[in-house]
């Protein structure tokens, strides 16, 4: 550090060190870069400068280039802090040297600078003994009156930011300090995720939770009547198969799928049962299968006892009988009955399976991811090959938006575990994913289990019709 720099001295930050920066030289120096600010205090070889929203940060050489300013007097601390923020409402960004110089006036003879209180210098001293590991917890008992006032007296002041939350001296308050930083910052849960959960990966703008649908499943609070995880995750993946206890037969294919097919579907299967009966030029009739009375009478009209002779005009007639036309469907023409039950069985099967899909994933979207339409990822995976040799393999999975519910979901978890700090199975480094803390959160709050849906033995009705009626036609 420049340890030639005093307080009161004013500097230029002219840019970033390099693209690669860490999380808090971004944070800190980000609204400085392109702006004059001075030196507000040095204690303990860090040197805190003034800043338009942070009030001061801490500056480092390691963070940026910066130039002495030798000639201009910027003011005292909060007046300065009122110009760059003027500065930053306006919209200014990289404000040239000599532009400074002209809106700030030359440097006169030294004048007394208003001196720091005491109460600020304390204050400064034990935010670095907090990030060195160096704070002595019962001077702040009997002083400060606890750690928890001491971060409110931080907070209140705006420096909570020059506390690093994952250094080694905090981390017998991490819940406390992460709970304090979410509530000046929001956008800090978010840090928080991509700091501790391994199946978290930020995209773009947003978030997404990479992982099983066995996961999911666990999440399910299962009893001795619901279905298994292993279920679940079946039918939430897509992959389960309603039809691995076999299909859903009817024994009455003309009520219930020819009678409820629209005028277009059963012009499709009548024209299908015309073809039928041309080609088979007669039907014979079984007086164990009790044939209609009406065709009775065609036999004995005809004088074919036992038969008819399927004329054109004694296939329409037929047609125009809604029990012979029954009949024909149940009784006798196999092709067509066949048909006629597969399409049922298949959408049957089908929106069964969509509704449990609908009805589970309506438990999981919106509570635990964002949407249930997930995108296809490739990644790559070290391996060992064959010959004994380390490789990578192209690997693929799934992965669901999460910005929404993983924001209320940690935000819910450290309100709930903001005093529980020395107990490391309370800590999100115990936790390491999403779904583990999001278990946690289920079992001691404020979340609740995901309650397993009643899944209905039958479909609805409407929605089995409407697929029928779309489908017939692929079947004939």
């Amino acid at each position: 550090m420049n340890m030639s720099l005093e307080s009161g001295d004013s500097i230029y930050i002219k840019r970033f060190k390099s693209e690669d920066i860490d999380f808090y030289c971004y944070k800190h120096m980000k609204d400085l870069i392109g702006l004059p600010t001075r030196v507000f205090l040095v204690r303990n070889d860090i040197i805190y400068v003034t800043h338009p929203i942070l009030d001061v940060v801490p500056l480092s050489e390691n963070c940026v280039d910066y130039e002495v300013l030798e000639d201009i007097d910027l003011g005292y601390h909060h007046g300065l802090k009122d110009k760059l923020n003027t500065m930053k409402q306006m919209g200014a960004d990289k404000v040239p040297i000599g532009t400074i110089k002209k809106i700030f006036k030359p440097k006169l003879e030294e004048q007394e600078e208003p001196k720091k209180t005491s109460r600020d210098e304390t204050l400064l001293g034990l935010i670095n003994q907090l990030n060195n590991n160096e704070l002595d917890y019962e001077f702040l008992d009997n002083f400060i009156g606890g750690i928890d006032n001491f971060i409110s007296i931080v907070s209140n002041k705006g420096w909570l930011h020059l506390i690093d939350p994952f250094s080694e001296g905090t981390s017998e308050i991490q819940n406390s300090l992460f709970y304090a930083f979410s509530k000046t910052d929001p956008q800090f849960i978010y840090r928080l995720a991509e700091e501790f959960f391994s199946d978290i990966e930020k995209v773009g703008n947003d978030y997404y939770f990479s992982g099983d649908y066995s996961e999911l499943a666990d999440l399910f609070s299962t009893g001795r009547n619901d279905i298994s995880e292993k279920t679940i995750a079946e039918i939430i993946s897509g992959n389960y198969d309603p039809y691995s206890f076999g299909g859903y037969d009817t024994d009455d294919t003309y009520r219930d799928v020819y009678d409820n097919l629209d005028q277009y579907g059963k012009s499709v299967v009548g024209e299908y049962i015309v073809n039928e009966l041309k080609a088979m030029g007669t039907l014979s009739l079984s007086i164990y299968k009790r044939p209609p009375l009406t065709m009775k009478d065609i036999s004995e009209e005809q004088g074919t006892e036992g038969k008819i002779e399927l004329t054109d005009e004694i296939i329409v007639r037929l047609m125009n009988d809604d029990e012979c036309l029954e009949y024909l469907i149940n009784k006798e023409l196999d092709d067509v009955g066949s048909n006629l039950n597969s399409v049922y069985s298949t959408c049957y099967g089908d929106t069964l399976y969509d509704e449990w899909y609908n009805d589970l994933w309506g438990e999981i979207e919106g509570e635990i991811v964002d949407d249930r339409q997930g995108e296809e990822y490739s990644y790559e995976k070290a391996v060992r090959l064959k010959d004994g040799t380390r490789g990578k393999k192209m690997e693929y999975g799934k992965r669901f938006k999460v910005t929404k519910c993983l924001y209320n979901a940690l935000k819910g978890w450290l309100e709930v575990n903001k005093n529980k700090n020395h107990l490391s199975e309370n800590t999100l480094g115990y936790f390491s994913t999403y779904i583990y803390m999001l278990k946690d959160a289920m079992e001691y709050g404020p979340m609740d289990w995901l309650r397993v849906p009643r899944l209905d033995d039958y479909p609805d009705w409407r929605k089995m019709n409407k697929c029928i009626n779309d489908n017939v036609e692929g079947y004939f």
